[in-house]
């Protein structure tokens, strides 16, 4: 009976953990970061945008989602593709070097122009940092099968493009090299 009682204990403090290590590695903490910048391009079907900072001498590549947000000052949707060059931009997003994802983009007004010199010291870009704390899960057999085609599916239209690329290239070649003839 007492050795009964002590296996079933030691089940019970076994589950216990278990239930208490899931739920610890369901917490993670994502910062989300704050910066601003210039629009500089979007191309379409890559899911990346080139964004010029003050702070950066090199462009920064974003991927936007269909989970990113884009808006303007008031909060009206705006698409994409209507973005001129040059437009001012607040972008909310996470991770670090090549690989920021952005949650929340803030297409702004640009400055209003005037014919006066500017006598006023130029202005720091502002980086706002702000931490949160989500929960995450396993993803679905579902999910990571959707995530393998969208991979795919980007590797693929690369290679094409590049491919694309390849042979205007050498059309151009061919035509230099015959008119040379």
């Amino acid at each position: 009976m007492k050795i009964n009682i002590t296996k079933i204990g030691v089940a019970l403090l076994a589950v216990g953990i278990c239930i208490w290590s899931t739920e610890v590695r369901a917490q993670a903490t994502t910062t989300v970061t704050t910066t601003k910048g210039a629009f500089t391009e979007y191309v379409p079907g890559s899911e990346t945008m080139v964004v010029r900072t003050e702070t950066s001498s090199a462009p920064l590549r974003y991927v936007v989602s269909k989970q990113t947000t884009i808006v303007d000052e008031s909060g009206a949707p705006v698409a994409i593709e209507r973005i001129s060059p040059g437009s001012p931009l607040s972008i909310q997003y996470t991770g670090t070097g090549e690989h920021l994802v952005a949650s929340r983009i803030v297409v702004q007004r640009p400055a209003a122009v005037t014919t006066e010199p500017v006598t006023t010291a130029p202005v720091a870009a502002q980086q706002d940092t702000t931490t949160s704390t989500t929960t995450t899960r396993a993803l679905s057999h579902e999910e990571k099968h959707a995530l393998k085609e969208q991979r795919e599916h980007r590797k693929k239209a690369t290679k094409e493009e590049i491919e694309k690329q390849k042979d205007a290239l050498d059309k151009a070649k061919d035509k230099i090299d015959d008119g040379n003839d």
